[in-house]
């Protein structure tokens, strides 16, 4: 199998609310909108990230972004009302930093820095 592209993609109920906390995290607005109940964003070339408005399947997936550095992304997005955790090490990792919570809709995020 060839992969092209990957596709991760949030359920939501409220729609416009999680596409507006998803733009705070990431830090931009969408960048397409390919049919009414879907918001893009290209994260990286072949990564897309996309909020669907389905109601069925929420809460239920996991998103977490590797970043050059986490206590300046967790410090935006506190400036932006996103109350992120602070930062711990993982064991087994030299440099590796995690930082979890969840979106308004009980799906985890994850943010990591390190190796």
């Amino acid at each position: 199998m060839r992969v092209n592209s990957v596709f991760l993609s949030i359920n939501a109920d409220d729609f416009e609310a999680q596409t507006k906390w998803w733009e705070t995290l990431i830090g931009r607005p969408f960048d397409r909108q390919p049919m009414p109940s879907c918001h893009e964003w290209s994260l990286r070339d072949s990564v897309i990230f996309q909020v669907l408005e389905d109601m069925n399947e929420l809460g239920k997936a996991t998103v977490t972004l590797h970043v050059d550095d986490l206590d300046a992304e967790i410090s935006r997005l506190r400036a932006g009302g996103i109350n992120a955790p602070d930062a711990e090490r993982v064991e087994g990792f030299e440099t590796l930093r995690f930082a979890s919570w969840k979106d308004p809709e009980g799906n985890t995020v994850g943010l990591l820095d390190g190796e």
